[in-house]
């Protein structure tokens, strides 16, 4: 692998506040339209039609632009709360579960427990996963994807 460290950029969340803001907002939603004065069928259409809304500021208010870096010892994954760090022989492998709208991304290591990243792909321009993925091969990590 080269010695100059590869960068990669992939859409994050932060996956409590991205459940609190969604949760919340349909809460208000169904509460709001329960104290509006018109027919049930009305009520239902309208309440459907604002939960892709809801879906879109959660996704909006909780990004988390991530930054992985790869270099010859280390893999770095930056974002704006904070950076960890892992050295490559202490990675047992890494997963990829594919969820509607994104992935679960779960570093195993040898020793310490396990690092989970919520890679979101509703509402964002396509990110370096790909790449990352083929990186992460090269350097000899054993990558699951399913």
């Amino acid at each position: 692998m080269k010695s100059n460290p590869q960068t990669f950029h992939l859409s994050t969340l932060h996956r409590g506040k991205y459940m609190f803001i969604l949760l919340t907002s349909i809460l208000l939603i169904g509460t709001g339209m329960s104290k509006v004065p018109i027919q049930e069928i009305y009520k239902i259409i309208v309440a459907l039609l604002m939960v892709p809304l809801a879906l879109y500021l959660a996704i909006k208010c909780s990004t988390l632009e991530s930054t992985w870096q790869l270099d010859t010892g280390t893999l770095r994954i930056s974002n704006s709360k904070k950076t960890i760090e892992f050295p490559l022989s202490n990675i047992s492998h890494i997963r990829n579960l594919r969820r509607s709208g994104g992935n679960l991304i779960i570093i195993n290591q040898n020793k310490g427990s396990a690092f989970r990243t919520w890679r979101n792909k509703l509402f964002q321009k396509e990110d370096d996963l790909p790449l990352l993925v083929e990186a992460l091969k090269e350097a000899n990590i054993e990558y699951y994807d399913m």
